[in-house]
């Protein structure tokens, strides 16, 4: 019998738990739309060379309007089934530029990026050792003509809080999957060793990066940023394959990965995310399609349930263990 994590998520939960939402105006039709008709939706910022692009997965509203139903004729989105891809250029919005610097500060996590009535905001948790640097990152970026607004800044607001919230907008589900080891990335070799767990932080760049929680100090200093000696916590990079291809895809389709929990169990690499309900059907078919190094499906799922708070304080686990190394995807 083998339980999801070592250690569980709520004994992690106050450790980065500064919250901070920034919002930002500028020159998107996208965004403009928004404002008019009150419109809100999570969206991915995807960067190519000098050119930046939001990608925006919608619902489909049962409730349709003239509005609603304009939208995705306007934007020439990609029908989904359950909801409408768009795919909308930046031309003349240097000031999103603030998210690639805003989230290269270490510890900082991206939580949700999203336009709502108008406007992109940007909401992240950081741990409190960075708030000085976060604080003077606030100050030197403000705009003068208010395009660069801090909305909140918060020095309690855990993940548990967060997804609670989100669950209340959007229904999110949680999804556990695993992918075989590589063994060639400092993420790997950390979690490896026992008795730690990674929180994916969403930074650009070739390489995805976490922050290790670990329940004792780590000594090596290679490859790794300490964030918090105190609380056993630091930073470093993974390139799995395989999650490198499941993080493309997912981009590429605007599929929301709210929070990334990553562990290895039985010798493989345990992914634990939560998703919009409404595009959960949409990342399965998505993962199930992968292959590697010849094997056909390399993704196996191991659970998958709608959010509740017992999923995080551990109870859930308790009542409900995982077995064996999970179903494969066909």
């Amino acid at each position: 019998m083998s339980y999801i994590i070592i250690m569980r998520w709520s004994e992690i939960d106050d450790v980065i738990s500064s919250r901070c939402i920034i919002s930002i105006s500028g020159d998107s039709p996208l965004l403009e739309y928004s404002g008019r008709h009150e419109i809100y939706a999570p969206i991915i910022a995807r960067k190519v060379g000098d050119s930046m692009t939001l990608i925006v997965s919608m619902k489909k509203n049962e409730n349709v309007d003239k509005f609603t139903a304009l939208f995705p004729r306007i934007f020439h989105a990609e029908d989904k089934g359950n909801s409408w891809l768009i795919k909308s250029p930046l031309k003349l919005f240097p000031e999103i530029s603030i998210i690639d610097d805003l989230i290269k500060i270490p510890s900082v996590i991206m939580q949700h990026l999203y336009m709502k009535n108008g406007k992109l905001f940007i909401d992240i948790r950081f741990h409190e050792s960075r708030t000085k640097e976060i604080s003077n990152f606030i100050v030197d970026h403000l705009a003068d003509d208010g395009k660069i607004v801090l909305e909140s800044l918060i020095p309690r607001s855990s993940v548990i809080s967060f997804l609670t919230e989100m669950n209340s907008m959007v229904p999110i589900t949680f999804i556990s999957y695993s992918v075989p080891l590589f063994n060639a990335d400092p993420i790997e070799r950390m979690l490896s060793s026992g008795n730690s767990i990674a929180e994916i932080e969403k930074k650009p760049g070739p390489n995805y990066w976490a922050l290790i929680f670990s329940k004792s100090p780590i000594t090596r200093q290679d490859d790794f940023i300490t964030i918090s000696k105190e609380d056993n916590l630091y930073e470093t990079w993974g390139n799995n394959p395989i999650l490198q291809e499941i993080r493309n895809m997912g981009n590429d389709n605007s599929i929301f990965r709210l929070v990334h929990f990553l562990e290895v169990n039985e010798g493989r690499l345990i992914v634990s995310t939560f998703i919009p309900t409404f595009q959960t059907m949409e990342f399965i078919r998505l993962i199930s399609k992968i292959g590697f190094n010849g094997e056909k499906h390399p993704v196996k799922l191991r659970s998958f349930r709608s959010y509740g708070e017992d999923l995080i304080n551990g109870s859930a686990l308790e009542k409900y263990p995982f077995r064996g190394g999970g179903i494969a995807l066909k």
